[in-house]
């Protein structure tokens, strides 16, 4: 059951994959762009969000079909309970031509197409969505799945230094890989 397009309210984000899709972590599945939308119980605007979310669950299911326990991607945040966690997944399809689907549209705050940062935590966004209603023997789901975002606020990904913690030690230099000979080599020249 495919849906209308909604957009959420600005907030802050986490474990955003939405500039490359992310192998899953049953890699038997497509990659996915994925993205946790933290939300604040206390914003009347976050508020109004989540209570649209679930009009949307019931006028997609009704309300007397049993919801999967994995059927509401919007749960409590499990290290603060005064945040909802909302999460998008697109997965990335491959098409009976070989070509991959493509993820979501990034634009700026004023419009313009982003410049492929990675969106690390803690930046705010506003995700363009649309919805999915699933019926499985477990219950009923609904999908978010994201078709475009606005970083309103960007935090830079961490990227840690794999290095970081070693020390300069005696031994091999790249630097010196031009003086280097190959003992074993059928051209070492001893």
């Amino acid at each position: 059951m495919a849906s209308d397009i909604h957009f959420s309210p600005a907030a802050p984000v986490r474990w955003c994959h939405l500039i490359t899709a992310r192998t899953q972590l049953d890699e038997s599945k497509p990659r996915a762009w994925t993205c946790e939308l933290v939300l604040d119980n206390n914003d009347p605007k976050h508020k109004a969000f989540l209570t649209k979310l679930d009009a949307i669950f019931t006028e997609t299911h009704g309300t007397k079909k049993k919801r999967s326990d994995k059927g509401q991607p919007w749960k409590p945040d499990k290290e603060d309970p005064t945040k909802t966690v909302v999460k998008f997944k697109a997965l990335e399809f491959v098409r009976e031509d070989g070509s991959k689907a493509t993820g979501p549209q990034i634009i700026d705050a004023k419009r313009q197409p982003w410049d492929g940062s990675q969106i690390g935590n803690g930046s705010e966004l506003i995700i363009k969505f649309s919805t999915y209603g699933w019926e499985r023997p477990e219950g009923t789901g609904l999908s978010l799945q994201p078709k475009a975002a606005q970083v309103v606020k960007f935090t830079a990904r961490e990227e840690q230094d794999a290095t970081d913690g070693f020390e300069e030690q005696e031994g091999y230099s790249v630097a010196d890989a031009g003086s280097y000979v190959d003992e074993f080599s059928d051209e070492a020249p001893f």
